[in-house]
């Protein structure tokens, strides 16, 4: 169930996939560099989810080769992380949501692993994009991005945004 629920959850970017193709061109524009996946606030990540944790200082070396690899797909996925994306994505704190207009630069965003898997072939970085308007004083959301990598050739693979949130006890 829980599968069906974040396959039913994630939506797949491919606008513009097929752009030039019947031209027989294509551009650096028209190319979709990287997997983006769209999950709805607090939506299951499987790896995000149900993967070990792992030390933010873990994994240096493959870290720094997936955030060079991430410098070359930001600009593809800046386009589409959006203040309508973040209002789209929320659960709660719709009427707030109504006011966000801006989303600060994703070259800005400080990554760090939070996640790898078993086999210790991938990892995720995590990176917060943006304090969110709150419906409640007890409640901090984060728009956030994951950062799949491939620990081996040291490329980001997917890169999932979402909102995470967190509630003061």
């Amino acid at each position: 169930m829980r599968a069906f629920a974040f396959v039913a959850s994630v939506l797949f970017l491919l606008a513009g996939c097929d752009a030039g193709a019947a031209a027989g061109e294509e551009t650096a524009e028209e190319r979709i560099p990287v997997a983006f996946c769209i999950v709805p606030e607090m939506g299951y990540v499987p790896e995000v989810n149900d993967w070990a944790a792992c030390k933010p200082d873990a994994f240096p070396e493959e870290t720094a080769k997936a955030l060079a690899d991430w410098k070359t797909k930001l600009p593809w996925v800046s386009k589409r992380v959006t203040p309508e994306l973040a209002r789209r994505l929320s659960g709660w704190a719709k009427e707030q949501m109504k006011q966000y207009q801006a989303v600060p630069p994703l070259g800005k965003v400080a990554f760090k692993p939070v996640r790898q898997d078993k086999q210790g072939r991938k990892l995720v970085l995590e990176g917060t994009v943006d304090t969110l308007p709150t419906h409640s004083p007890i409640v901090t959301r984060w728009l956030k991005l994951f950062l799949l990598c491939d620990r081996h050739s040291g490329t980001v693979v997917r890169v999932t945004v979402t909102i995470r949130g967190q509630i003061l006890e």
